[in-house]
C-alpha cells in the first residue's frame, strides 16, 4: 500500500535528517557527553537506513543482530530513545529533529498494526532470514569444528 512507502520515506528522510543534525552538532565542538550522543544519533540513523533501503545482503545481518527493529512496539521505543538522544542537543534543529522522530514512532507504530499485510509480510522475509542465518550458523560451526579436529585455529 501507498501509507507503507509513505512511512519507508518518512523513516529514510528522518534518517538523513537525522546524520545532518548529529554531524552538525558533533562540528561545533560540544561537550564529550554531547559529542557521544552525536556519534550514537548517527549510528542509529544509519542503522534505519540499512533497514529501509532493504538490501538483501544487509537484512541478515540486520535481523541477526537488531531484530527489535521489526516488531512495532520496539521500533517505537527506539524512535523515541533516537527522539530523547536528539532532543539532548539543545538547539533547534536537534529539538525539531526529535519531534520528528516521535511523530513518526507514532506513524510507524500505527502503519505496523494497520497493515498486518506488510507485518506478515517481513515477518516472511524474517522467516527466510533465519533460515539463511542458521545455515550460515551451521556453515560456520562446521568449518570451526573441522578446524579444531585438525589442530588448527
Amino acid at each position: 500500500p501507498k501509507m507503507i512507502f509513505v512511512m519507508r520515506l518518512a523513516n529514510m528522510g528522518l534518517a538523513v535528517t537525522m546524520i545532518v543534525c548529529s554531524i552538525l552538532t558533533m562540528i561545533s565542538l560540544p561537550t564529550p557527553a554531547v559529542w557521544v550522543l552525536s556519534i550514537y544519533a548517527t549510528c542509529g540513523a544509519l542503522l534505519i537506513c540499512v533497514l529501509e533501503t532493504q538490501l538483501k545482503f544487509l537484512r541478515v545481518m540486520v535481523a541477526m543482530n537488531f531484530g527489535f527493529l521489526f516488531n512495532a512496539i520496539w521500533r517505537f521505543l527506539f524512535y523515541v530513545l533516537m527522539g530523547s538522544v536528539s532532543w539532548a542537543f539543545k538547539n533547534l534543529f536537534g529539538r525539531a529533529v526529535g519531534i520528528a522522530f516521535v511523530a513518526v514512532a507514532f506513524f510507524n507504530t500505527y502503519i505496523l498494526c494497520r497493515y498486518p499485510s506488510y507485518r506478515k509480510m517481513r515477518e516472511k522475509i524474517a522467516e527466510e532470514e533465519d533460515k539463511r542465518i542458521e545455515q550460515r550458523i551451521s556453515k560456520d560451526v562446521k568449518k570451526k569444528a573441522v578446524s579444531s579436529m585438525l589442530g588448527r585455529k
